[in-house]
């Protein structure tokens, strides 16, 4: 078993398809389908399903899944363990985005990073489930850090490092009677609601404290809710810093006690970043703390 059939297998749980974990790991097809088979062969079962709609694990597949992970993970401890005693910093990070992480300035820390350590590459991965998506890549191994957000930091086998710190509040349109004005749960009960998508950290801390809330409608894009907001359609959450700088919104804070929004990144707790995440985590926590509110 040689650890470039590890590979193969993963990119192509990865990525679905022979081609893309080719593309992705800049091989032919040819050399990542053959990869899989003999890989196949020596376990003496079936990894994946080829179906119409791409490949599919078997539960033999399902099986070898953690091993894999836990395998290529120790041969780049090895190989971290090495470059960090000839005080070099490399390697790959895989990183879980969020689609609307406006307190850090994401294109400067990535900017900083390849200037400062340009053996350092990045993989960012946007999951359409928003937070959700990035803790199940966390405990799953297939993220090795993430952006994560909520109203805590206390999320059971994830550690995080905090970036930054604000505010969500209740955007509405200027003319509309809680506009401006601090409100309460009572007030939102059975009002026109905007949602995002569920897995979202937004949409979560929805339904936990404003459950009477009446969603209209489901979006997967804070401008559009906005948008839809300001033409009176209805009411939605949003970032203070994103409240801030929206056109034809009114906003406020609820009445009792605002609703935190913190921003950390986070990995496993069961597994130790490797040096050049590290790095990654370090870098986003100083360019969050630059537009921290």
């Amino acid at each position: 078993m040689e650890i470039r059939q590890i590979e193969c297998f993963l990119a192509c749980e990865d990525n679905r398809s022979f081609t893309a974990a080719a593309r992705a790991l800049n091989l032919v097809q040819s050399a990542v389908s053959t990869s899989v088979a003999k890989l196949e062969h020596e376990l003496g079962a079936r990894l994946f399903d080829r179906t119409p709609g791409g490949l599919e694990l078997t539960e033999a597949g399902q099986a070898a899944l953690g091993p894999a992970r836990d395998m290529l993970r120790a041969r780049h401890d090895i190989v971290d363990g090495i470059e960090l005693s000839r005080g070099r910093i490399r390697g790959e990070v895989v990183v879980g985005n969020l689609l609307h992480a406006h307190t850090v300035d994401l294109a400067a820390a990535i900017a900083e990073l390849r200037r400062r350590y340009p053996e350092v590459t990045l993989r960012m991965r946007q999951s359409m489930t928003g937070m959700a998506g990035n803790i199940a890549g966390l405990r799953d191994g297939s993220l090795e850090i993430a952006l994560l957000a909520g109203m805590t930091t206390e999320l059971a086998g994830l550690t995080q490092h905090a970036i930054s710190a604000e505010s969500l509040v209740l955007c509405t349109a200027p003319e509309h009677p809680l506009a401006g004005r601090a409100f309460t749960s009572a007030d939102l009960a059975g009002m026109r609601f905007i949602d995002y998508a569920p897995g979202w950290g937004i949409r979560a801390i929805a339904d936990e404290l404003f459950p009477d809330r009446n969603p209209v409608i489901e979006v997967a894009d804070q401008v559009f809710a906005l948008e839809l907001a300001a033409k009176d359609f209805g009411v939605t959450l949003a970032q203070r810093s994103v409240a801030e700088r929206a056109a034809g919104i009114a906003f406020a804070e609820r009445a009792d006690a605002p609703i935190p929004w913190l921003v950390t990144v986070g990995h496993d707790a069961r597994r130790t970043p490797s040096n050049a995440a590290r790095t990654v985590i370090a870098i986003l926590r100083a360019y969050g703390a630059r537009v921290s509110r």
